[in-house]
C-alpha cells in the first residue's frame, strides 16, 4: 500500500478462539473477507484488542500470515511489536515481515529509559516502515493514563525519521495536543479512541487506529473528514451516537469486542482462558447500545 486514503482507519482486530483454547484460522479468515466489505483501511495483528499476551511467538506469526493471504493489496497489514529489546524487536520485525507484514506497530518501550537509542535504532533497521505508538500502560483504554517515558520532542524527532510513516496517540489529550506540534505534518497523526475521536480530530489527528474500527468503520471515518472539513456539528452528532457504544464495549474488553463483532454476523469467538466471555446480560446491553447507535 504506497499511499494512506483520506481519513485512513485502521482497527486492531480480535484472535478469534474456540471453546477448547485453539485459534479458529478460519474464522479469522473470514472475518477479515467480512471486513474487506467496509472502508477499513487495513488490520493491526496482535494488538492488545488481539489478547497479543495470550499468543505464542508461533501464533501471532501464523496470525499475520493469515490475514495476509486474504488481504488485498490496498489494505494495510500491520504487525504490532511490544519489545524493549532492540534485538528482540528487530529479529520479529523480520518474522512479521516475512510472514506478510507491509508495516510494523512499534510501542514506546515501557520497560527501558533509553527510549531515544531504542527507537533510533529499531527504526533505523526495521525493514518496513513503523509507526510508533504512545500506550503507556496495558489496558488503560477508558481513562488517560500518565503519559510515558517520552517527551513531544523526542516523537516528534523519531516521527520525522525517514522510515517513520506516523504516530498512533495516548488517550491523553492535553499531552497529545503538544506533540501534534511536534510530529511532521506530512506524517500520520491518527488517534486511538473511539470517544476521542472528535476530540483527536480537532487537535489534528488525519487518521484513527481503535477498536470501535472494527465495528463501526465507516462512522468513525465520518467523524473525521466532518471535522476535518469544518462540519463540527455534524461530526458530533455522529460521535455522540458512538458514545456509549465505545464505552459498553471496551469496559467488557476482549469479551466486549467479541460480542458485539458475534452480533453483527463475525465468527469473534470467545477470549483466551482463563479470560471469561460477556454473558448474556453483558451481550443484551451491548446489543441495546449498537442498535441504539444504527450499527445493529
Amino acid at each position: 500500500m504506497d499511499h494512506y486514503p483520506a481519513c485512513p482507519v485502521v482497527a486492531p482486530i480480535p484472535t478469534p478462539f474456540r471453546t477448547n483454547d485453539s485459534i479458529d484460522f478460519d474464522a479469522l479468515e473470514s472475518n477479515v473477507n467480512l471486513w474487506l466489505r467496509t472502508p477499513l483501511t487495513g488490520f493491526v495483528l496482535n494488538s492488545e484488542n488481539g489478547e497479543e499476551a495470550f499468543l505464542s511467538e508461533e501464533e501471532q506469526l501464523r496470525i499475520v500470515h493469515s490475514v495476509r493471504q486474504v488481504c488485498r493489496s490496498d489494505k494495510m497489514v500491520v504487525a504490532g511489536i511490544d519489545c524493549p529489546s532492540v534485538r528482540e524487536a528487530l529479529r520479529l520485525a523480520e518474522l512479521f515481515v516475512s510472514a506478510g507484514a507491509d508495516r510494523i506497530r512499534l510501542r514506546i518501550p515501557r520497560l527501558t529509559d533509553k527510549v531515544d537509542d531504542y527507537l533510533h535504532r529499531v527504526i533505523e533497521a526495521c525493514p518496513v516502515p513503523v509507526l510508533i505508538i504512545n500506550q503507556p500502560v496495558p489496558g488503560m483504554f477508558l481513562q488517560s493514563p500518565a503519559t510515558g517515558n517520552a517527551s513531544a520532542e523526542l516523537i516528534g524527532s523519531v516521527t520525522s525519521m525517514e522510515n517513520v510513516d506516523g504516530y498512533i496517540a495516548s488517550a491523553d489529550i492535553r499531552f497529545e495536543t503538544r506533540v501534534r506540534g511536534f510530529v511532521p505534518p506530512e506524517k500520520q497523526f491518527w488517534t486511538a479512541n473511539g470517544s476521542l475521536l472528535l476530540s483527536g480530530a480537532v487537535i489534528g489527528a488525519n487518521g484513527a487506529c481503535l477498536m470501535l474500527g472494527n465495528v463501526a468503520p465507516r462512522q468513525c471515518m465520518d467523524v473525521l473528514q466532518q471535522t476535518l472539513q469544518g462540519q463540527l456539528a455534524k461530526a458530533k452528532a455522529i460521535q455522540d451516537r458512538l458514545y456509549d457504544t465505545d464505552w459498553q464495549i471496551l469496559s467488557r474488553r476482549a469479551a466486549g469486542l467479541k460480542a458485539a463483532l458475534n452480533l453483527q454476523g463475525f465468527n469473534a469467538g470467545v477470549p483466551r482462558s482463563p479470560s471469561s466471555p460477556c454473558s448474556p446480560a453483558d451481550v443484551a446491553v451491548i446489543r441495546r447500545s449498537m442498535v441504539s447507535a444504527g450499527l445493529l
